[in-house]
């Protein structure tokens, strides 16, 4: 493939050009992984990382109509995925993780942030806050309310690994209840 200037791989991140994706992995993923095996990380957590950072991308250019770069596009991924990489780390150095507990989080029910009575209001509630929350979010929580593990999730969504899965499944559960406890009929029902 052509080199691809900073415009051209922004537009086709945005249409998610599947050659412009293969071709940043090809030209962007080194640094990022070696940034991330110097520090403490693994392969796995690399790509974690680096797919996360395209997503944060993906969402900027989704926001804005164009994403105004002061450096090198390679240069703005790896900045990204090195400020990802850090708050990770100080993530972890605050929260021990029993390894043989990994999966406990998949296993772990949705709970509501607080019992609504009316069955009715309780899910037009849920589905209209599901609705408007990252497409993402919304299709990792219905495969993992289908009880489809990590791994197959990671598959069908294309992400790279089960740890990422699972990471991005606990950001969208806190999302989705903040956002519930944001809705008009929810509070509405506690202030009664």
């Amino acid at each position: 493939m052509k080199r691809l200037s900073d415009d051209e791989i922004l537009a086709g991140i945005k249409k998610r050009d599947n050659r412009v994706l293969q071709y940043v992995y090809k030209n962007s993923f080194n640094p990022v992984k070696q940034l991330i095996l110097n520090n403490a990380g693994s392969e796995n957590d690399a790509e974690d990382i680096f797919q996360e950072a395209l997503i944060i991308i993906f969402r900027k250019l989704k926001e804005n109509s164009g994403l105004d770069l002061s450096a090198s596009f390679g240069t703005y991924i790896y900045s990204i995925s090195r400020l990802l990489w850090l708050k990770h780390l100080r993530e972890i150095r605050k929260i021990e993780i029993d390894p043989l507990n990994r999966d406990m989080e998949e296993r772990i029910e949705f709970e509501e942030p607080s019992p609504v009575q009316d069955k009715d209001l309780r899910m037009a509630i849920y589905q209209r806050t599901l609705s408007i929350i990252p497409e993402d979010c919304q299709k990792i929580l219905r495969l993992t309310a289908q009880d489809i593990s990590s791994r197959e999730i990671a598959r069908q969504l294309g992400f790279r690994s089960e740890g990422y899965v699972r990471k991005r499944r606990h950001f969208c559960k806190e999302y989705l209840v903040g956002k519930i406890k944001e809705d008009a009929d929810y509070r509405a029902m506690f202030e009664e």
